[in-house]
């Protein structure tokens, strides 16, 4: 009696065991996640210039939207990309260009650094000598005076657009060799608006572009803000050449104008003059 009621408790164990084998099958899930992948971003400065000199196109200080200002593709000499490359200056000569900026991909901030390269006398003619003229580096750059803008793209100031950089400063304040850095957009002002914020990146240059007017004069640059989108006729500022002097006559000056973009999601206090 007692051997029959033990098979009997271990079939009913079998059973049950079979029972919750069978529960297990029944009731799954699997959760997985597939193709997890790190791909870094990037920031790419791309720039193109419009240049005037006295009032006309000048071709070989004008380029279209390149992301690589090596590339030797320009109109300069070794396909160099020149804002400025004039040879026979006279008083009240001026210029206007306009820099077009394109941060790909990520917001960045941005600055203008010019690094003043030569500034030479030359020989010292008859006129410079005249004036007294001994100096062992040239007047030239002093004499050229410079305005930079926040533009609407159509090459003239007009009212309402900032003059940022160039009425307490020109090239002769700066040593040979020496670099002035020019705020675009940092942690302390963004010259298209009224924040701090960074230039806003993107893939499509079409939709995020910003502006940068500059001018520069022989003599005294005046703004006059009546530009109305033709810099052939009214730039928006004048350039009087009376008051330059014999003493800058065969001189000449070079100079490097570089922009640089700084990621900023992980660069909050960045500020160009670091």
């Amino acid at each position: 009696m007692n051997k029959k009621i033990i098979l009997s408790l271990i079939i009913i164990a079998v059973v049950a065991a079979i029972g919750v084998g069978g529960t297990v099958a029944f009731f799954s899930d699997t959760e997985t996640s597939t193709g997890n992948t790190f791909t870094t971003g990037g920031i790419d400065l791309g720039i193109d210039n419009q240049s005037y000199y006295n009032g006309e196109f000048n071709e070989n200080t004008s380029w279209l939207l390149t992301y690589d200002l090596d590339d030797s593709k320009g109109f300069g000499l070794d396909g160099k990309y020149f804002y400025f490359n004039f040879k026979d200056l006279k008083p009240g000569d001026w210029g206007e260009d306009t820099i077009s900026l394109h941060v790909n991909n990520n917001d960045a901030w941005v600055c203008a650094d010019i690094t003043l390269t030569s500034n030479d006398e030359n020989d010292i003619v008859e006129p410079e000598a005249d004036l007294g003229d001994t100096e062992p580096e040239g007047e030239l750059a002093a004499e050229i005076n410079f305005i930079w803008w926040a533009d609407d793209g159509d090459n003239v100031l007009e009212d309402g657009e900032r003059i940022f950089f160039g009425s307490d400063f020109n090239l002769g304040d700066l040593k040979v060799d020496n670099t002035y850095t020019i705020t675009i957009a940092d942690s302390n002002k963004n010259i298209f608006e009224e924040n701090e914020e960074p230039l806003n990146g993107c893939d499509d240059p079409a939709t995020c572009t910003y502006y940068i007017g500059k001018a520069w004069c022989f003599g005294e640059l005046i703004p006059t803000y009546d530009g109305y989108g033709d810099p052939t006729q009214e730039p928006g500022f004048t350039c009087n050449g009376e008051l330059v002097t014999n003493l800058s006559q065969s001189d000449s000056v070079t100079a490097d104008i570089g922009f640089r973009a700084i990621q900023s999601i992980n660069n909050k206090n960045f500020t160009c003059k670091d």
